[in-house]
């Protein structure tokens, strides 16, 4: 665990918490926790290898501001959902890190297994082409491949941008993660997915 507290000459600001890091596959984590839970939030950050910042700055504060807000477990854990890698890169370079180290334990739980065959990675051009544009389904039976949809995490881990890589049957469907690429296939039945409002899918690039 790593305890960071920044100094600034800033107006009182309302303590708080900002718990944060990557898990085994480099996807970041953060959320906040409120000024009373910090005994429990670096037990956390050291079972998860995670950081703990203590705010005391504007820019901080406002940062924490757009996170999630976490949640402790009587395990000893703490919920720390995915951000965005552009929010990610904003706390950390708040703080002065110049990135933060893969910790010994993943905050997150691993997809679902990769298919047997075919690297879905590499097909994922052919789903709107490098920095191209993905397909906005207007409704749930418009879903397909090649689609830009939301999809869950897992438990308490939340909803973020996907892929339609392949159909499958049963009305299931193979997707991969459009901010982690590199992470094996998961798999959802269409009832499972979500739809992005047509101009937030209009400006999504892959990769962005």
């Amino acid at each position: 665990m790593t305890l960071i507290t920044a100094t600034s000459t800033a107006a009182a600001i309302s303590p708080g918490l900002i718990l944060f890091g990557r898990d085994e596959r480099q996807r970041p984590h953060a959320s906040r926790f409120a000024a009373g839970e910090r005994a429990e939030a670096e037990r956390a950050a050291g079972l998860m290898g995670m950081h703990v910042l203590e705010i005391s700055d504007d820019t901080q504060h406002s940062l924490a501001a757009g996170l999630p807000k976490g949640r402790l477990f009587g395990s000893g854990k703490a919920f720390v959902p995915f951000v965005k890698a552009e929010v990610f890169d904003r706390l950390v370079a708040a703080v002065g890190l110049p990135d933060v180290a893969v910790p010994i334990r993943a905050a997150g739980k691993a997809a679902s297994a990769p298919p047997g065959s075919g690297g879905g990675a590499g097909d994922a051009s052919s789903a709107g082409g490098p920095g191209g544009r993905f397909k906005a389904p207007a409704d749930w039976p418009a879903i397909e491949r090649g689609c830009l949809v939301l999809a869950c995490a897992g438990p308490q881990e939340g909803w973020f941008e996907a892929i339609i890589m392949y159909t499958k049957a049963d009305d299931a469907f193979e997707l991969q993660w459009r901010d982690w690429p590199d992470d094996p296939l998961i798999t959802r039945h269409r009832s499972e997915l979500g739809l992005l409002p047509p101009g937030a899918v209009q400006g999504a690039k892959q990769g962005a």
